[in-house]
């Protein structure tokens, strides 16, 4: 119920985060009408925008194959639907959180309730975001090569917030590098917390808890065990969140070009959107917005006539639209277990 709570504070916040941004780009443009916006988005190129929807759909589906991927190798296959419902979750709740924080356990909570042991829930996830971290690494190392100069096009500090966003992501993979291959690090995490909340009155049965923590963790042992000889399944894996970034990334294209974007400048165009999702990770603010908005005004003012429209319908596109689908399934998912619940015990009596 506490947890609950807390994610409906966040959403509120997450709301108002959301409607002062709005307020902010639309009042504050000197680019911006209402008219002016209508008349893009009406007169949008239907082909290139459904490219920006495929684009977006694939976001979510290729972290569901990634995650298909990691279950089955470790020997619990489930159906590609029902790891679309765990990206879902990744995602929907990943967007409402500072940090992302909310993602992981949402998607866990839908894994164990399907049969899948806490171990292998925390492997999978753990190796999943530690890798679709790394791909965000990645496609800024390539976005610097490929357009050097697209870098030094933002101002002093939207280059300071990706300089930031790229070093969060390198001590990240670390951390993450570490809690993966190192057992013990989990165990005396857990442990401390659950002696935390301990003493602050809010646990009990710590006896209990630990001996359960310390059963997990030598599951979780057998899990890196298994993992040891599954470079394979990472490098496919990777390939795979490396394709997320990308159809996340190119919902911004798509968009550019439906609204009248010369195809000439694609590249640029899609390298000044990776630092934004680059620089977007620098601050712990839920779904970035107001960030990734401002790195987006900032990089695309001179490469977009009507950068507040363009932004306004990629954004709504690659984030507003995706949350409200991602929290439709999530919502339709757990009614659906309820009933299954509510049906199973209809049965018993």
């Amino acid at each position: 119920m506490k947890g609950g709570k807390n994610r409906f504070i966040w959403f509120i916040i997450f709301l108002i985060l959301i409607a002062v941004t709005l307020y902010a780009m639309m009042s504050g443009a000197t680019d911006f009408t209402a008219e002016r916006f209508w008349e893009l988005l009406s007169g949008a190129n239907p082909w290139y925008m459904l490219c920006a929807f495929v684009s977006i759909t694939g976001f979510v589906f290729f972290e569901a194959w990634s995650l298909w991927r990691l279950t089955r190798f470790f020997g619990h296959k489930r159906s590609l639907g029902r790891n679309m419902i765990y990206s879902a979750a990744d995602i929907y709740f990943s967007a409402i959180t500072p940090s992302a924080t909310g993602g992981q356990p949402a998607s866990a909570l839908f894994m164990m309730r399907d049969g899948i042991p806490g171990a292998v829930t925390a492997m999978c996830l753990l190796l999943n975001v530690m890798l679709y971290t790394v791909s965000i690494l990645i496609i800024g190392v390539l976005c610097f090569i490929l357009c050097p100069g697209v870098f030094f096009s933002f101002n002093m500090f939207s280059r300071l917030l990706i300089i930031i966003g790229f070093g969060i992501q390198v001590l990240v993979v670390v951390g993450l590098l570490l809690l993966v291959l190192k057992e013990q690090i989990i165990l005396r995490l857990a442990s401390f917390f659950i002696r935390l909340l301990h003493k602050l009155h809010l646990m009990k049965d710590v006896e209990k808890r630990l001996a359960s923590v310390e059963r997990m963790a030598a599951e979780y042992k057998e899990c890196i065990r298994a993992f040891r000889g599954g470079g394979w399944v990472v490098f496919r894996v990777l390939l795979l969140n490396l394709m997320q970034r990308f159809c996340n990334i190119a919902v911004t294209l798509f968009v550019y070009l439906a609204t009248g974007g010369s195809i000439s400048r694609w590249l640029e165009v899609f390298v000044t959107q990776g630092y934004v999702v680059l620089g977007s990770n620098a601050v712990p603010i839920p779904g970035a917005v107001g960030v990734a908005d401002m790195l987006f005004l900032d990089g695309f003012e001179d490469i977009i006539v009507d950068t507040t429209c363009v932004e306004l319908i990629s954004r709504s596109v690659s984030f507003y639209i995706c949350l409200i689908a991602c929290g439709a399934v999530t919502l339709g998912a757990v009614v659906f277990n309820m009933m299954k619940k509510r049906k199973r015990r209809k049965n018993e009596q």
